[in-house]
């Protein structure tokens, strides 16, 4: 094993972890200071891009996922049996899943005053189905 690589999946999985964390503490957090990311909206008025709430709903827990994955594969790459029968699989396949759940994520969510309802925690999924239905066309 060489020690680069361990390294790098130690701190690989310790920042997915530490985002992983945030993320949840963000979402499921009771305090004031744990939901700063909560767009305030006016009843019945058009509101713009949630940028808040797309980065702390989609952005941290998908990047957090993929530290998580890298680390995982620092960590078969630094092992010298797994990385000549892991790494001509291992690589792709993880590039390519990240990339495709980044896109499905992001598309589902992108570009929207309001995100797909099952983004939103359960505290806040019942304020965001009133102005889906206020903004939605009649």
């Amino acid at each position: 094993m060489e020690p680069v690589h361990v390294i790098t999946a130690l701190l690989l999985l310790g920042a997915g972890a530490v985002m992983s964390a945030v993320a949840a503490v963000c979402r499921w957090g009771r305090g004031r200071g744990t939901r700063f990311w909560v767009q305030e909206r006016v009843a019945g008025a058009r509101a713009g891009y949630a940028y808040g709430e797309i980065a702390v709903l989609v952005v941290l827990p998908l990047l957090a996922q993929t530290l998580i994955v890298w680390g995982l594969v620092a960590g078969v790459l630094g092992v010298d049996a797994l990385r000549d029968a892991g790494a001509s699989v291992l690589i792709p396949v993880a590039v390519i899943g990240e990339l495709i759940l980044w896109g499905a994520a992001l598309l589902a969510s992108g570009y929207r005053s309001v995100m797909p309802l099952w983004v939103y925690p359960s505290w806040l999924r019942e304020e965001r189905r009133r102005e889906r239905d206020l903004i939605r066309p009649r």
